[in-house]
């Protein structure tokens, strides 16, 4: 713990460093950065904007401080690079151009695979090149040989990596937790949660082994399917720092010119991707987090084949029925329903007024109708709708953000090739066939045995609950408390309206009895109407004028005069 500390507070130095470098100092004085630095730690030397060209927008700046910052800091804006429901779109664009690029470490890989796997390295491969085709801020990858000819990679992790992300998350928290504490926004977007989910997602990027499960549960799933390349790993090559896999030398996905001189139509693949991602979303429940167009390649069959498996979202049957009710009620633009079902999704939700939640998102169903649906873009769509959850502090499970993320990416994807795709449109198939589904046998049986047994388990306690009950009743132990919403505000009501009667009740028979002494024409009199009449007639208008104030008075204030 020590040692993590000692990292955390070097971290400090360097990014106290960097946000000096760009002319952020006003953050540093706000979050009080500084004051974790001990005086040994002098950054007072650093440069605020000299070297950095003032002509630079703040949205530039932050792009090139993340990437300057390191791995973490470019994964976290990474995962922010669609949320325009959050952040201005000058800022999502930046963030969209952050590089995973970085200058390889030197590395004696053929000593360090053999070391790391304990193997003989001649015994497994013909050939490893020592110089990197990729450089990433996690891992850096090889070309190699085995000795049956088959041609891999060989992902290999950066040294120290985990510990300079450790670190970097524990400033991270830090400073979340402050600015949760001091703007209500940041508490709006759920800014420590969202940390904490990029926390999970990060630490399991960082473990091969959990990569490799990835790559095998995917093609488990899309055994036998013939529109999709799966890649083969080596698990006997592998741990948790290697990771050995098939080289897959494809056309990159959005490479149009090169995918019509290969022979291919790039509606047929734009088409044939979308479904491969809404079947692992709607049939699997389990998805490539990341489908950016690098991470697609097009095989000269026409098979398309994902890679980079770091990063997937994963769903429980339960969050999938969730999932499909949503899709269903969204295009069937039922409002009411599709509140019912976000917040059984919601992990928490604080909604002030669900009526004007409802009238906002009919609002939002009447702006897509009025849109043309081969000219709406999803992105634009999705963060419309992201706002509505944000306003009424909704905060919905990680694996719906990295879905909502990989949609937009796949959407991108599909309008390059084929510019007026509508992914809406696209869905209503898989909607059917959802319906269809849940009307077979097999589904209703399943549900209805799954009832069956939720009621067996509950009437195994009654005839338990039901003596105790009993018991408690013949010892005089049984106490039955019952509590009524609002009820000192309907006591006062009760009190008022029976003040209000009683009064009303006093002014009828000072009315009545006064039009009975006029009847009687006794003396004295005045205007020939006896004096006790006119008196009569006085308190029964003051106290109908004393009525009516207080009627008044109370509906425009609320409050009791």
């Amino acid at each position: 713990m020590m040692e993590l500390q000692k990292r955390k507070l070097k971290r400090t130095v360097t990014l106290v460093s960097i946000l000096m470098k760009y002319g952020f100092e006003e953050i540093l004085v706000r979050s009080n950065i500084k004051s974790l630095l001990s005086s040994d730690n002098d950054v007072s030397g650093v440069p605020a904007t000299g070297d950095i060209p003032l002509q630079l927008s703040v949205y530039e700046r932050i792009r090139m401080a993340l990437e300057e910052l390191g791995p973490t800091y470019v994964k976290f804006g990474q995962a922010f690079s669609s949320r325009e429901d959050l952040l201005p779109k000058e800022m999502v664009t930046e963030l969209q151009k952050l590089q995973d690029n970085v200058v390889p470490e030197p590395l004696d890989v053929n000593t360090f695979i053999q070391s790391d796997l304990g193997i003989d390295i001649d015994h497994f491969f013909e050939h490893i090149e020592s110089v990197p085709f990729a450089s990433a801020s996690i891992s850096q990858v090889y070309k190699a040989t085995l000795k049956d000819g088959s041609a891999v990679i060989l992902k290999i992790k950066r040294s120290g990596i985990r510990e300079v992300v450790a670190s970097d998350m524990l400033i991270m928290k830090d400073v979340a937790k402050l600015l949760v504490s001091y703007s209500v926004v940041f508490r709006k977007v759920n800014l420590v949660e969202v940390l904490e989910a990029f926390e999970k997602s990060i630490f399991h990027e960082l473990s091969f082994l959990n990569e490799l499960s990835n790559i095998e549960q995917f093609s488990r799933n899309f055994k036998g399917n013939k529109d999709i390349y799966l890649i083969k790993t080596y698990p006997e090559l592998s741990n948790d720092n290697i990771l050995c896999m098939e080289y897959v030398d494809g056309i990159k996905i959005t490479d149009k010119q090169a995918l019509i001189e290969s022979g291919l139509k790039p509606a047929e693949i734009a088409s044939r991707g979308l479904d491969l991602y809404l079947t692992q979303v709607l049939d699997h429940g389990f998805f490539h987090a990341d489908p950016h167009p690098g991470n697609l390649l097009v095989l000269p069959t026409g098979q398309i084949a994902f890679i980079d498996f770091g990063t997937m979202g994963s769903m429980m049957p339960k969050d999938k029925e969730l999932l499909e009710d949503f899709i269903s009620y969204f295009i069937a633009q039922d409002a009411k329903k599709l509140i019912v079902v976000i917040k059984k999704m919601a992990i928490r939700f604080n909604i002030p007024d669900e009526i004007k939640l409802e009238r906002d998102i009919h609002d939002f169903f009447n702006l897509l109708e009025g849109s043309s649906l081969d000219q709406m873009d999803i992105k634009e769509v999705l963060s419309k709708f992201s706002s509505i959850l944000n306003e009424n502090e909704i905060l919905m499970p990680e694996h719906l953000y990295l879905l909502v993320r990989g949609i937009v990416l796949i959407e991108g994807i599909g309008r390059a090739l084929v510019p007026d795709l509508n992914i809406i449109e696209s869905l209503k198939p898989y909607i059917l066939k959802i319906a269809l589904a849940r009307l077979s046998p097999e589904y209703l049986k399943k549900h209805g045995l799954k009832f069956l047994r939720t009621i067996a388990e509950a009437l195994k306690t009654v005839p338990d609950d039901l003596v105790s009950i009993v018991s408690k009743l013949n010892n005089g132990e049984l106490k039955v408390v019952q509590e009524i919403r609002e009820l000192p505000v309907l006591k006062q009501r009760i009190v008022q309206g029976f003040n209000r009667t009683v009064l009303a009740i006093v002014l009828c028979g000072l009315w009545i009895s006064s039009a009975l002494l006029v009847l009687a024409d006794k003396p004295p009199k005045w205007i020939e109407i006896p004096v006790l009449a006119w008196i009569g007639f006085t308190l029964s208008m003051i106290l109908m004028l004393i009525l009516l104030i207080s009627y008044i008075f109370e509906k425009k204030t609320g409050k009791k005069l």
